[in-house]
């Protein structure tokens, strides 16, 4: 006989709120996940930690969009209002729409064309640090590669990449699980400042069209009934945004990785073909996008737990891309794993748009590295910003870089 669904009030806890806890996060995630499918954090929230079931609830169309802020006590306020107009929080057909827009210059052919030039800018940014002996992961290529690949798609001039940079960054800030007041009013003043920047360069666009992703989304807005010009604006700032502070977090982390674990470096040093599994395994060890949310539009079952209808429930993606039930062994990083596919980017209708975008601009960072650098090393300790809900290292994170010869 099954037994009955538990209640939310019934799950036990995780307790993530102690900072140290993040610098190996992957420990009381790993021994929650053995405790029980679903938990629930400090503040009541179910969270599901399994992959299964994180899978199934990103592919259930029973389960929409999530306000993520509104689950923070944030129901007001520019940030909030944001929040609203971003593709990430919108379900179909507004979706549908929106998403339909800018789909064709992410697939996986559109993503091919653009490797030459991809590579062009990790060229640009490793070169010059091969040359010195050393890289700061993160400050250097997790923030600039990302920034220039974006610009290039949108037509962003080359002057403007570390203003609009250094607003996003701060804007991944709005995603903290803990967050103050301070922290808070630096987010709406970045969200300004990006606000006045979009509205600019959409203004200059009109009157001087180019052949870029912007010129061709204000073509679609000045058709009618397409996209209304609070649309453009809040997806062009989606698209800066999702570009940068997701891809930053994990071009450092790989670089992290493969200094930590240098028998896997050499492997991809000696066969480079094992470059595009060496990413995934990158993305699934270390997946940068800690969770995601979704709504229960209707009384619903999750993992042996009863979710009433209305009820917001947070997906652990960190978690369940190591969960054993999916992946042999999955505290060790293996760039030959037979299988590292993994919900990092999403599944279902909210999968990443820009997924095959990030993964060429790690590959092509990584063929950089094993074509001119045999070594890499981390003589200082990386450690993990706390309660950020888009992983990323506190800066600097510098790795020595090894010559040929």
């Amino acid at each position: 006989m099954t037994p009955p669904p538990l209640s939310l009030a019934e799950l036990p806890t995780l307790d993530l709120s102690d900072p140290a806890l993040w610098q190996d996060i992957h420990r009381p995630l790993a021994a929650a996940r053995e405790q029980s499918t679903v938990v629930a954090t400090r503040d009541g929230l179910p969270t599901v930690l399994r992959h299964a079931e994180v899978e199934a609830v990103l592919k259930d169309p029973r389960f929409v969009a999530a306000d993520l802020f509104a689950m923070s006590g944030i129901t007001s306020g520019p940030v909030w209002e944001w929040w609203q107009r971003v593709m990430f929080s919108q379900d179909p057909p507004a979706h549908t729409r929106i998403r339909s827009l800018v789909s064709r210059a992410f697939t996986p052919r559109a993503v091919e064309a653009r490797r030459p030039a991809i590579r062009a800018r990790a060229d640009e940014i490793l070169l010059p640090a091969l040359e010195g002996g050393a890289l700061d992961a993160q400050g250097d290529l997790g923030h600039r590669l990302p920034l220039m690949v974006v610009s290039d798609l949108l037509g962003v001039p080359d002057e403007d990449r570390e203003v609009f940079g250094e607003w996003t960054k701060t804007l991944g800030l709005a995603f903290l699980s803990i967050a103050d007041v301070q922290v808070r009013a630096l987010v709406a003043e970045a969200l300004a400042s990006l606000d006045a920047y979009v509205g600019g360069l959409i203004a200059d666009r009109r009157r001087r069209p180019g052949d870029d992703m912007l010129s061709r989304l204000i073509e679609a807005e000045e058709e009618g009934d397409r996209l209304s010009p609070e649309e453009l604006v809040a997806l062009v700032e989606n698209l800066l945004f999702a570009g940068h502070d997701t891809t930053r977090g994990a071009l450092a982390a790989m670089v992290v990785l493969f200094a930590e674990h240098p028998d896997q470096y050499r492997l991809v040093v000696d066969d480079p073909s094992l470059v595009p599994g060496a990413v995934e395994e990158v993305i699934r060890h270390e997946a940068i996008t800690f969770g995601t949310a979704r709504l229960a539009s209707t009384d619903c079952e999750v993992g042996g737990v009863a979710v009433p209808a209305g009820t917001p429930v947070s997906l652990c993606l960190t978690s369940a891309c190591r969960d054993p039930r999916r992946y042999p062994d999955p505290d060790r990083f293996d760039v030959r794993r037979d299988d590292a596919r993994s919900p990092a980017f999403g599944a279902g209708i909210h999968y990443c748009l820009g997924a095959a975008l990030a993964k060429a601009e790690l590959e092509e960072a990584l063929s950089v590295l094993v074509e001119r650098a045999p070594t890499l090393d981390l003589p200082g300790e990386a450690r993990w910003v706390p309660f950020a809900s888009i992983r990323c290292f506190e800066p600097p994170v510098e790795v020595v870089l090894g010559t040929p010869g």
